[in-house]
Formats: C-alpha cells, sequence, structure tokens
C-alpha cells in the first residue's frame, strides 16, 4: 500500500506536527508513504527526520498552499491514497489538486479553531467554503466530539496516539528540575502549549495569585504567527506580583518533555477550545495529576480518578490546593492516569485503525 501524506509544517512543532511524525514513523514498516510539507518562517524545535519527509516550500499564504497543491498534483498519481493533516494548507491544497481518494484528520473543530484567532471574518469564511472543502472526503477526528461538526454524515474516529515509553515509570523530580534549572523545595505546575489566548494562559497566572508559593513552569512558544507576543505580554503586566515563581521554559523540543514533566507535582490545563489534546495525554503518561478545565475534550481523556475537571478559577484553585497537600494521592492519580494512557491511547492502536480504513477505502474504490 502506497500512502501520501501531507500537512502544512513540521518544523514549528505542536500537537498536530507531533501526531503526524509519530504515526508517518510507525506506519513505515507497513505502508510506503512520503510526507510532504512547508517550511516555517519562524525557528522552531522541528521533527523533521527521514528523506521520505519533502520540504516543497515555505509557510506563507497563498504561496505555500499553491506549492503544496503543485506537488500533490505531481506526486498523488504514484501513490493509492491521500492523508492530510491539517484543514488550511494541505486539505485545500488537496482539493485543488482533485486527488482521490483523501483522508482528513482533524484535530480542531474545523470552524471555531480559526475562528477563535480572526473572528467573525474567518467563521463566516470557513462556513462557506467548508461545504466544497470537505466533500468527497473521509473525514478522521481524533475526539469524538468534533464529530458534531459534520452533523450530515459518517466521520471516522481514531484518537492520538502517545509513546508511553518515552516516559519514564519511576519519577524523579528533583533530578529533573536541577537539570532544567527550576526551583526545588517548592509545589510546581506545569502546562506545555502555544501561548495563544484560546488557551487562557492568564489562568495559570491567576492561580499563582491565589496560591502563595506555588510556582510554573511555562513551556510553549509566545510568537506565533498572527498573535505575537503581545497576548503574553498583556497577561504577564496583569499579574507583576507572581512573575518570579513563573519560570519561562520555552518551546521545548519533543525528546525534553518528559523531562519537564517529570520535574512538576500536577499539569494544569486551562484551555477550554481542544480537540484531543496532546498535552494532557503525555501528562498522563508521565503519570502526572492533571487538572484541566471543564470541557468535551478533557471529559473525552480524564475519567473518574485520573484527573479532576474544574468549572470556574475558585474550581481550579482548590483542586490544585489538594493536590500540593496530598501528594499520596496525587501520586495515586498520577499512576492511574498511565495507566489509561497505556490501556487506551497506544499508536500500536490508531496505526492499525488506520491501516483498516486505509484498506477499506481502497476496496470500495476498486469495486
Amino acid at each position: 500500500m502506497r500512502v501520501l501524506f501531507a500537512i502544512a509544517h513540521l518544523d514549528k512543532g505542536g500537537g498536530q506536527a507531533v501526531q503526524c511524525e509519530q504515526l508517518f514513523r510507525r506506519m513505515a514498516p507497513r505502508v510506503d508513504g512520503e510526507l510532504l510539507t512547508l517550511r516555517s518562517r519562524t525557528s522552531g524545535p522541528g521533527v523533521g527526520f527521514s528523506d521520505r519527509v519533502r520540504t516543497v516550500g515555505d509557510l506563507r499564504f497563498p504561496s505555500g498552499l499553491v506549492e503544496l497543491r503543485r506537488a500533490l498534483h505531481e506526486r498523488a498519481a504514484e501513490f493509492d491514497l491521500v492523508q492530510v493533516f491539517d484543514p488550511y494548507y494541505a486539505l485545500p491544497a488537496a482539493r485543488l489538486a482533485r486527488v482521490r481518494p483523501l483522508v482528513i484528520r482533524l484535530g480542531a473543530h474545523p470552524v471555531e479553531d480559526l475562528a477563535s484567532r480572526y473572528g467573525l471574518p474567518a467563521r463566516l469564511a470557513l462556513t462557506a467554503v467548508n461545504p466544497w472543502l470537505y466533500s468527497g472526503t473521509t473525514v478522521v477526528v481524533n475526539a469524538r466530539h468534533l464529530a458534531d461538526a459534520f452533523p450530515q454524515r459518517r466521520v471516522e474516529y481514531i484518537p492520538n496516539g502517545v509513546d508511553i515509553d518515552r516516559f519514564p515509570s519511576k519519577r524523579d523530580p528533583n533530578a529533573a528540575r536541577a537539570a532544567l534549572g527550576l526551583p526545588t523545595g517548592v509545589p510546581l505546575v506545569a502546562f506545555t502549549g502555544k501561548i495563544v489566548p484560546r488557551k487562557n494562559v492568564e489562568d495559570l497566572y491567576w492561580l499563582l495569585d491565589a496560591v502563595p508559593g506555588l510556582h510554573l513552569a511555562l513551556a510553549g512558544t509566545d510568537q506565533e504567527p498572527g498573535y505575537g507576543d503581545s497576548y503574553h505580554r498583556n497577561v504577564r503586566a496583569s499579574f507583576p506580583d507572581v512573575l518570579p515563581r513563573v519560570h519561562l521554559v520555552g518551546e521545548l523540543p519533543v525528546e525534553k518533555v518528559p523531562r519537564l514533566l517529570e520535574a512538576a507535582d500536577v499539569f494544569v490545563f486551562p484551555s477550554r477550545l481542544e480537540g484531543m489534546p496532546n498535552s494532557v495525554l503525555e501528562a498522563m503518561a508521565a503519570g502526572l495529576p492533571v487538572v484541566a478545565a471543564d470541557t468535551p475534550a478533557h471529559r473525552e481523556i480524564l475519567s473518574t480518578g485520573t484527573g479532576v475537571l474544574y468549572q470556574d478559577r475558585d474550581g481550579l484553585r482548590e483542586s490544585v490546593r489538594r493536590m500540593v497537600a496530598d501528594p499520596v494521592e496525587a501520586a495515586r492519580m498520577g499512576a492511574a492516569a498511565r495507566q489509561l494512557v497505556s490501556d487506551r491511547f497506544g499508536f500500536n492502536a490508531a496505526v492499525d485503525s488506520y491501516l483498516r480504513l486505509y484498506a477499506a477505502l481502497l476496496t470500495s474504490s476498486s469495486s
């Protein structure tokens, strides 16, 4: 089976890129694959790794879309099907190239994600173009609640995969903190993800203000195109007293994320607009207790005993206080979370699901 993959970028990092890279790597022994991508204008940790990955242009609109369309048009005839991993560059490029069969894997709501960045104009534009954009495609969502965006059609559900072996089963927080230059002897919460408005990072700064002595390790970039760092600068200006307890780790390479998570006591994720967030799954795999905003995305991941969902800031404060005050219960919850990830979110299951889907599509298209 030959599969041509495409994604807007790998070198900016992020959950979408990590999922694409890891799935592509794990499918390599079982499919003859090639991955097309664009080059980001910003520097990042990157995940490029193979001569089967082809960079075909720069991540600029609309020139990048044109370059990706051209590459898909030139290469698709040599493959049995095409799978794309983003709806903003790879999907429109594939539709314009008229490739079939076409699989689109979605990790976010097809309208609300972009609307959270650019407001009403983006919402109206996507609402108008999406009927064409998804026509004739097979849609795969990584979280069940995302199927609500397609009420008139069937979608496939394949959850994210996590490589649990990346995360040590025996935690040594003090050694991890020493390696990262983080303080020891203090309660430490961690966050990983892009520092953009929809992540509600201001709740983390508020939490430090509400819980004296609590520290925060904040890992992620605040230089996302379309935002710059103005959002993060405004948040920091609103909470000047807590800044000495905020440790800015920056955007971490994939291989360094386990060390950061090992250093923390609790993982806090205040985002209220997600598909199936890699950040939460990785924290669970690291054996951390998770405190997350009560959203459909997080309800799908966190079951009773593996994490805590909070409704408002008071709930956030009290949940974190309980975790810090009872390390035995926190450790028990973290162990249960790690077991849940091992049982439900392994990469082998994700790869098997995709291969079954590809086989079914090819059988259908040939009959």
